[in-house]
């Protein structure tokens, strides 16, 4: 039985969002408020003239200049994120907003339509203006429906939907708020956590394949000496994951060899991974916090403080590739792998290359992705000729979009290098274990992407990676062996 959700403008939270990206929400209710004219969130001044939206066909044509209609498209679900946001928005100002506009999204969200929206779409007005002509009927753009793309046209004919008439109260609503980059924002959220706890998982890989010393992921060392929080959520994370591990002990490093002596600590890749990890976490749980207390109040016409907050996240996403692409490098090292042959070769060394390749392109996806670093919010400005504030909102959340798509592949290929390394290390110690989580992450894996012993093209493995971390494979996998990480 699905859930249901009930919307009245002021009680929406970020749960409630992630309910709704794990497709959790199906049905909504709304309870429509009234208030004072004096109250409303948009002025006479901001109403579009009466000329413009006169005639109806004025106000589309208007519409459709703004929008950039070809081109890569948003993620689905920011679409849908956006109607939620919308409608609930919506429900605040139902005495001077059109009841067809509130049944209209509301249908929408009730039937799982969920509208494509461009990337070309540069501006908060250009991506609303899209949004507009979706739930007007505009016949060519396109929505995402019972798992298939469809033209609106289509989808209005097969749902017997007319189209939209916009009062002028309407146009003046729905192209003044900042939804698509809340939205944006949400989605991205929820990305990054994932690409935090996914980066934990290639921690435990990696440390079950190098046999790794955990004194640095110690619980006393984090709750006791430098008690931040995130910083023990990580530590917890690892240990949880390799609990009951055979490899990472000074009994499995004395059986492999590789080491001169008891093992002092790993690199600082290594051994810093709770600091680092942490850290990242911090910006992420500051933007959710942020956006927990915007959700029902969503911006007109700018909300640079979620800009100056996704410029940061990038930031941390960045330093997460950088430590990520550093442990997957040492990989290729006998000696800074404690071992393990080199280039990961599985068999023949000197006619099978192994992972070098791949791992240079690590390096040069990280390469990229730190291009992105350079914060959106600097570029904010006063429009010289209309005097009004420009933000840079919406382009911070299109670059943050990017930066997960570049960690995404970067996290992929340590995996790909990880699970390599433990059944290489595994086919010398037999009868050792693994740990609970690192056991199944290298499981699942291996459903993907087999053990490389000879030259093969590497690419469609590196699709492959790159899929099983950004669809969540690995980490739901684990997930449900040690329950759910921080």
């Amino acid at each position: 039985m699905s859930a249901s959700l009930q919307l009245d403008g002021s009680s929406l939270k970020m749960e409630d969002m992630a309910a709704v990206l794990a497709g959790k929400i199906f049905k909504v209710n709304i309870v429509k408020q009234h208030r004072q004219t004096s109250e409303r969130s948009f002025q006479q001044s901001d109403l579009p003239t009466k000329s413009f939206v006169e005639q109806g066909e004025s106000f589309l044509d208007s519409l459709r200049d703004w929008v950039q209609s070809d081109g890569e498209l948003l993620p689905k679900e920011v679409g849908l994120l956006s109607l939620y946001l919308l409608l609930n928005h919506s429900v605040k100002h139902s005495d001077v907003l059109s009841d067809g506009l509130l049944q209209r999204v509301l249908l929408f969200v009730n039937h799982g339509i969920e509208p494509c929206l461009h990337k070309e779409n540069r501006t908060e007005t250009s991506a609303m203006s899209e949004l507009a002509l979706i739930l007007y009927g505009e016949e060519e753009l396109l929505c995402y429906h019972q798992g298939q793309f469809k033209a609106v046209g289509s989808l209005f004919e097969e749902l017997g939907l007319t189209k939209l008439q916009y009062t002028r109260e309407d146009a003046a609503f729905i192209t003044g708020l900042c939804c698509v980059s809340t939205a944006m924002s949400i989605y991205a959220a929820a990305e990054a956590s994932r690409l935090t706890k996914t980066a934990d998982i290639c921690v435990a890989m990696q440390l079950e394949a190098i046999r790794g010393e955990t004194g640095a992921f110690d619980r006393r060392l984090h709750e006791l000496g430098r008690p931040y929080n995130s910083q023990i959520e990580v530590a917890e994370n690892v240990r949880r994951i390799i609990k009951d591990s055979e490899f990472t002990t000074e009994r499995g490093r004395e059986a492999y060899g590789g080491d001169n002596g008891p093992r002092c600590q790993d690199a600082i890749s290594i051994r810093a991974v709770p600091q680092t990890h942490g850290g990242v976490r911090d910006t992420v749980k500051w933007l959710k916090e942020q956006l927990d207390k915007d959700i029902n109040d969503i911006a007109e016409k700018s909300n640079p403080l979620l800009g100056y907050l996704l410029d940061l996240v990038i930031v941390g996403l960045i330093d997460l590739g950088n430590i990520s692409e550093r442990r997957s490098f040492r990989l290729l090292d006998s000696k800074m792998s404690y071992g393990l042959p080199m280039n990961l070769v599985g068999e023949n060394p000197g006619f099978n290359h192994g992972f070098p390749v791949i791992q240079a392109a690590a390096t040069a996806i990280l390469a990229e992705m730190k291009l992105l670093a350079l914060p959106n919010t600097a570029f904010s400005k006063i429009d010289h000729i209309t005097r009004k504030y420009v933000c840079t909102t919406l382009e911070s959340s299109l670059k943050m979009l990017d930066a997960i798509s570049l960690l995404n592949k970067i996290l992929g290929i340590e995996m790909y290098m990880a699970a390599q390394g433990m059944d290489l290390a595994k086919s010398k110690l037999v009868d050792f274990e693994f740990g609970v989580g690192s056991k199944e992450a290298l499981h699942v894996f291996r459903n993907f992407v087999q053990t490389v012993k000879v030259n093969r093209f590497a690419s469609p493995d590196m699709v492959a990676a790159e899929k099983v971390v950004t669809d969540g494979i690995v980490l739901q996998a684990v997930e449900d062996i040690v329950g759910n990480l921080k």
